[in-house]
């Protein structure tokens, strides 16, 4: 209800920009107080604006009056989630910030600098996209630093996974992106309900998946396009089961209330459990960092730019695209590959990875290389036990994620100042 009457308060002033400009004293008043951080009139018409452009919007004053709310709500959580990331001594610096940037763009088959310049030329302010990639970093990180250690998954649960997705052989399982809208108190449920309605109508029109769960998405996967990457139809929430099992490849959900708020799912591809039949068979992705030619930079230095670059690579896809923008010419795939024919370089290297991890870069012929695994890599169908670790883990951990933000916003003193 605090957040509502500020918005009724803020829209008079803050809708004026969409038909005439704001004085400078107005637009740097202070919108509303995080703790001991100041989001101002200027910082919310900026992430408004950008909303806006993202969504596929006309800058309009009911448009406006509508993402005003969830943008606002939004940029609370990114000042809380900076502040944790300040409490336990976590920076971001420009390199991290440029190097998720061309993270995006490949992604998004972007030229390097696309994704700001686009957004430039539509009237975003670049420095509002910079703050909400940072604070995006900033949360994974608090996460894998306060969060991740915490989880324990047992051989047991693992094998009992195994074992369930062993009797979900020959049914479906999903590719899948997500949007999710929490609702943590009755006085959100019309707010997140209205914006995920919203948020289809402009699916419908073409706005990119991808795109909106960056910008409204509140689950730890947004820093991700929401992707979620391969879920069993036993995996799937009771909620998500019914309506994600009558999805086609491409297909986008409806508004779908779950225990924790609304979510919207895209399925991005689809295949029945257990169709690789061939044991261990696994495709690899090679990306070759070569040598520079004259004075080489010590290895050190080497290893860990190939570290940073393939850090936060979520596919092969990404992978190549990366090797491409590199001109890397001994980089490929690698396919129908056994583990056991592998050099014991290679096989140590990616032992126990998940798909989708890059491997720590190893010295090889022709230059530093990074591997990836593609697919595969089970027995008989199945995903190894790494993997199914890795698929349990993340549960877990986006579970205390979404728990940590909420206390962080229990315990926070916010300030509306209009």
């Amino acid at each position: 209800m605090v957040l509502a009457r500020f918005v009724a308060l803020v829209i008079a002033g803050l809708m004026l920009s969409a038909v005439t400009p704001i004085r400078a004293e107005e637009i740097d008043r202070i919108a509303a107080v995080v703790n001991d951080d100041i989001i101002s009139v200027r910082d919310l018409d900026a992430r408004v604006k950008l909303a806006l452009v993202v969504s596929n919007l006309q800058d309009s004053l009911e448009n406006r009056r509508r993402l005003l709310p969830q943008v606002m709500r939004k940029m609370i959580d990114e000042h809380l989630q900076m502040q944790e990331a300040g409490r336990v001594k976590i920076q971001i610096g420009s390199e991290d910030l440029n190097r998720a940037i061309a993270a995006i763009e490949r992604q998004n088959r972007m030229k390097p600098g696309g994704l700001l310049g686009q957004l430039s030329n539509a009237g975003v302010d670049t420095d509002a996209v910079r703050e909400q990639i940072r604070a995006d970093i900033a949360w994974m990180r608090v996460v894998g630093r306060l969060l991740q250690p915490t989880v324990r998954v047992g051989e047991e649960e693992i094998t009992e996974r195994l074992d369930t997705i062993r009797q979900q052989f020959g049914r479906p399982e999903f590719m899948l992106a997500e949007i999710v809208l929490p609702v943590d108190s009755p006085a959100q449920e019309e707010e997140a309900r209205r914006l995920g309605e919203r948020l289809l109508d402009q699916i419908k029109a073409g706005a990119p998946f991808q795109a909106l769960a960056r910008q409204f998405s509140q689950s730890s996967s947004a820093s991700n396009g929401g992707m979620l990457g391969w879920v069993g139809e036993a995996s799937l929430d009771d909620d998500l089961r019914d309506p994600v099992g009558r999805l086609d490849k491409g297909q986008v959900s409806g508004l779908i209330r779950g225990t924790g708020g609304y979510n919207i799912v895209l399925v991005v591809d689809r295949r029945i459990t257990g169709g690789n039949t061939e044991p261990d068979m696994m495709t690899l992705f090679r990306l070759v960092f070569p040598t520079p030619s004259g004075k080489a930079p010590p290895r050190d230095q080497m290893v860990a730019k190939a570290t940073s670059m393939t850090a936060t690579a979520k596919d092969c896809d990404t992978i190549e695209d990366l090797s491409n923008e590199m001109n890397s010419v001994k980089s490929g795939r690698m396919e129908n590959v056994r583990p056991a024919t592998l050099p014991p370089e290679i096989a140590k290297a990616i032992g126990g990875l998940p798909v989708g991890r890059a491997s720590a870069p190893i010295d090889s012929p022709d230059g530093l290389a990074v591997f990836m695994i593609c697919s595969g890599g089970g027995t008989a169908g199945l995903p190894s036990r790494s993997q199914v670790r890795r698929q349990i883990e993340d549960e877990r951990v986006e579970l205390l994620a979404r728990r940590h933000i909420r206390d962080l916003r229990r315990a926070a003193f916010v300030d509306f100042r209009l």
